[in-house]
């Protein structure tokens, strides 16, 4: 018997194989970069992701305290 209802369950499971399968894909792709030789271009790749990943989660904070929730 699970500990978490089916709900959470789901939600937890679908998060975390989710965030696996998003840096799985974020690092093949800056793994091809390098391999092709494009260093500038997976440099600028890592730092854009991080820093529009920041962005966006620090909008999400804010939406959430503007509105209420």
């Amino acid at each position: 018997a699970s500990r978490f209802d089916e709900q959470t369950t789901l939600v937890l499971t679908v998060g975390l194989l989710g965030g696996f399968t998003t840096f799985s894909a974020f690092s093949a792709e800056t793994l091809v970069f390098l391999r092709e030789g494009r260093l500038w271009f997976a440099l600028l790749y890592v730092l854009g992701m991080v820093v529009l990943g920041l962005l966006a989660s620090g909008a999400g904070f804010w939406l959430g305290r503007v509105t209420g929730e």
